[in-house]
């Protein structure tokens, strides 16, 4: 197949979906960084209380720390050791985030939320709790959310797409249906959608929801609950994108070749890639993120091709060509310490830096500055938690 098949139909193959580990089990070495997957499409009145800190400060030129190039485009990033070190991006989030102190939402709501937790996990994995742009944490009490499961693999609620692109509104897979939580006013909603709903996700208008299960994908309205089946093969939707963009998705069928598949509104496949990797497997993980016309995404290194001497690798995030499907950058994440899916996309803070979580403990929210390799610290993110960012930028 060439790289790039322009179609006016067809259907894509059905694809994989993959999530991060726990975070408390990071220790094993590299000789145990094995598959750990789950099967397709399973992944984990009174005044609110701060859990704000001291807001992030600005990184001084200085201190900024950069990648090291190795070939243009690809970059090697730190170890796990060193990332306490690197400078600090300034975000609205504070230095820590924590899962204490929070007021129940329904006597404070907020205008937006800046991200939701939950603990990961089997079992009961506890409520799920936001955080407001006025560094208030809140818990959304009254609404009931069990966990997710297809009757083998059992994951959180809480996925890292389940905040809306303004901040306002939460959405969270349920069986047999989805429920779309207003977070300005704590009220909910539960829209009829059978089946084994696994993933939710937003489309950039704000109001449509992609909801994913094994077997089939649908839309549904939030706002009326108007459901209608897509014609998308199940699992590896790519979120964020502007309002108007095209729907895209990053898969890997049953040939594990990789592939990028493009649709428009109306459910017609307009092109199918296969993204050619320099680095890593092209085994990916997680959810990949669109922005300015270019997707993250978190790939496993090991045993990929090594363009970087000595350097012993576990993870990479790569960005590519939403039109091209072609490789654009690569950040290599060196170290033995580092588990298959540690390093799952967050999403884009801005148009040229990616957000990205290293999984370990502790757990770190950091930030790569693609066209210059730059690598800054955003914050410790809680232990053993599934974790949603909404809009971080200040200004």
């Amino acid at each position: 197949m060439d790289d790039q098949e322009v179609l006016d139909s067809g259907n894509g193959g059905r694809g994989a979906r993959w999530v991060v580990v726990a975070a408390g089990v990071f220790v094993v070495l590299l000789a145990a960084v094995t598959a750990w997957p789950r099967t397709a499409g399973m992944r984990s009145a009174d005044s609110p209380t701060s859990s704000a800190a001291t807001p992030t400060p600005s990184v001084p030129a200085s201190a900024v720390v950069t990648a090291r190039a190795v070939t243009p485009g690809i970059w090697i990033g730190v170890e796990r050791a060193d990332e306490d070190r690197l400078p600090r991006l300034e975000t609205l989030l504070p230095d820590k985030l924590s899962l204490n102190g929070a007021t129940p939402l329904s006597t404070a709501p907020m205008a937006q939320a800046l991200a939701l937790f939950q603990r990961g996990g089997k079992g009961d994995p506890g409520p799920v709790l936001a955080l407001g742009d006025d560094g208030g944490l809140r818990e959304l009490d009254n609404i009931e959310l069990a966990s997710v499961t297809d009757g083998h693999n059992e994951q959180s609620a809480l996925d890292d797409t389940a905040l809306s692109p303004d901040g306002r509104m939460a959405a969270f897979p349920q069986r047999d249906e989805v429920v779309v939580v207003d977070l300005t006013d704590a009220t909910s909603r539960r829209w009829p959608v059978p089946g084994f709903n696994e993933i939710v996700s937003w489309r950039p208008d704000g109001v449509t929801l992609v909801v994913e299960q094994q077997e089939a994908v649908y839309l549904v309205d939030s706002e009326t609950g108007r459901v209608s089946r897509a014609p998308y093969p199940g699992f590896g939707t790519v979120a964020g994108g502007e309002p108007g963009t095209d729907l895209y998705r990053l898969h890997t069928p049953s040939s594990q070749v990789a592939e990028l598949t493009r649709w428009d509104t109306s459910g017609t496949l307009l092109s199918r890639m296969r993204p050619r990797l320099a680095v890593g497997t092209g085994e990916w993980w997680g959810t990949g993120w669109l922005r300015g016309g270019r997707i993250a995404g978190d790939v496993f290194g090991a045993g990929g091709p090594r363009p970087y001497a000595d350097v012993i690798e576990a993870e990479v995030i790569v960005v590519l060509d939403a039109e091209t499907g072609q490789l654009a950058a690569g950040l290599v994440l060196p170290g033995i310490d580092r588990w298959k899916g540690c390093c799952q996309v967050m999403g884009w803070y801005d148009e040229d830096t990616v957000l990205f979580a290293s999984r370990g403990r502790p757990s770190r929210l950091l930030a790569w500055r693609v066209s210059r390799g730059e690598l800054l610290r955003v914050a410790d993110l809680p232990d053993n938690a599934m974790v949603a960012l909404g809009d971080l930028r200040r200004g």
